[in-house]
């Protein structure tokens, strides 16, 4: 069902939850340079190396998604929609953040968030392009 183009209730939802979890990798990475006196670069820390690059591929696909979506709610597509685009998005750029950051999980999730990712991009720029 359609909504308001004034009520963007999704994205400030989800732009909140992503908000927060870029302030919870900056920091890992910061308390990981503070613990291991590495001031600029990776120091050829491949610890480091793996938070920055988990850091900086969430900062390179989350600020298109989320203006997607932003765009997506203004233009009043429904909620259900805005929904499953942003909760995709969420589990996979979880998903993608753990799978470098950690290397605890199996290696076969990371292309698949990415897929995630990639596919709610995709769909909401598709979706705005079909119903302008």
């Amino acid at each position: 069902m359609p909504h308001s183009p004034l009520d963007i209730q999704a994205t400030l939802f989800f732009a909140s939850l992503f908000g927060i979890l870029h302030v919870i990798f900056t920091l890992r990475v910061g308390a990981y340079r503070l613990k291991n006196k590495i001031n600029l670069g990776d120091g050829d820390d491949k610890e480091l190396r793996n938070r920055i690059r988990a850091h900086g591929n969430f900062i390179e696909n989350v600020p298109i998604a989320l203006l997607l979506l932003l765009l997506n709610d203004l233009h009043g597509t429904s909620t259900v929609v805005l929904i499953s685009v942003g909760t995709i998005l969420l589990i996979s750029r979880l998903t993608h953040y753990l799978t470098i950051a950690s290397r605890r999980l199996p290696r076969v999730l990371r292309p698949l968030s990415m897929i995630g990712t990639l596919g709610s991009i995709l769909v909401s720029a598709l979706w705005l392009v079909v119903t302008i």
